[in-house]
C-alpha cells in the first residue's frame, strides 16, 4: 500500500472515530479504566482525568457562541493544553453539507465530520453545533490542534504515516483533556499503533 493510500485510509478511520463517539456517548461516571473494556485499537472509549488546567469558564457553558468568539477562546485554550503559542491568526472555518465533506475526505460515502486542510482551514459538517454542544466544540478544538500543528511545522521531518499518526495520537490526548475540563458527559479515547505505519512500509 502506498504512503498516499495509508494516510487516506487513517484520515478515514478518524473521521469514523469521531462519527461514532457521537452516536453512542460514554457517560462520564463511568470510570472503568480502558485497558478493562476491550476496546479495539482506532475506538472511542470513555477517559477521565483530573487536571488543575484553567481555560475560559465560557467554552464549558452550553450557552451559544459565535465563531468569532469560539475560535479565539479555543485557540486560548489550547494555549493553556499544549505546547503550541497563540497564533496571531485564526484558520478560516468553512460549514459545509455532509456530502460535500465525504467527497473531500473519503471521495463517497464516510463517516467524516470535519477535517483540517493545510492552507485552506478547517472544514466542518454543517450538521454540528460548537456553539452549544460541548462535544462538537471538542471536534472543532481536535482541528484547530491540526492546525497548529501545521504552522509550527510538528514533526515535519518524519515519514508521512509516522507524522499523521504522531499528530492524531496528540490531538485526541488534547481533546480528552478539553472534556473533562469543561465537564462534557462524552469522553473520548484513541488507540492506534505505531506499528501500523511499520506495517505498511514492508
Amino acid at each position: 500500500m502506498s504512503v498516499r493510500s495509508c494516510l487516506a485510509l487513517f484520515q478515514s478511520i478518524h473521521v469514523l472515530l469521531v462519527c461514532l463517539a457521537l452516536a453512542a456517548p460514554v457517560a462520564a461516571e463511568d470510570s472503568q479504566p480502558d485497558s478493562d473494556r476491550g476496546a479495539s485499537p482506532g475506538m472511542y472509549g470513555s477517559y477521565q482525568k483530573e487536571t488543575g488546567t484553567r481555560i475560559d469558564n465560557s467554552l464549558g457553558d452550553t450557552s451559544p457562541m459565535t465563531d468569532a468568539q469560539l475560535l479565539p477562546a479555543l485557540l486560548s485554550a489550547l494555549d493553556q493544553l499544549s505546547k503550541y503559542p497563540r497564533p496571531s491568526a485564526l484558520p478560516p472555518l468553512h460549514r459545509i453539507p455532509h456530502a460535500e465533506l465525504e467527497q473531500m475526505v473519503c471521495g463517497g460515502p464516510c463517516a467524516a465530520l470535519a477535517i483540517y486542510r493545510p492552507g485552506e482551514g478547517i472544514y466542518l459538517d454543517e450538521k454540528l453545533r460548537p456553539e452549544t454542544n460541548l462535544f462538537h466544540r471538542s471536534v472543532l478544538l481536535h482541528e484547530l490542534v491540526h492546525y497548529l500543528q501545521d504552522i509550527n511545522n510538528e514533526r515535519a521531518d518524519m515519514k508521512p504515516c509516522s507524522r499523521w499518526y504522531y499528530r492524531e495520537q496528540e490531538a485526541y490526548a488534547i481533546q480528552k483533556n478539553f472534556l473533562v475540563i469543561v465537564g462534557s458527559p462524552v469522553r473520548v479515547g484513541y488507540s492506534a499503533h505505531q506499528s501500523t505505519c511499520d506495517d505498511v512500509a514492508r
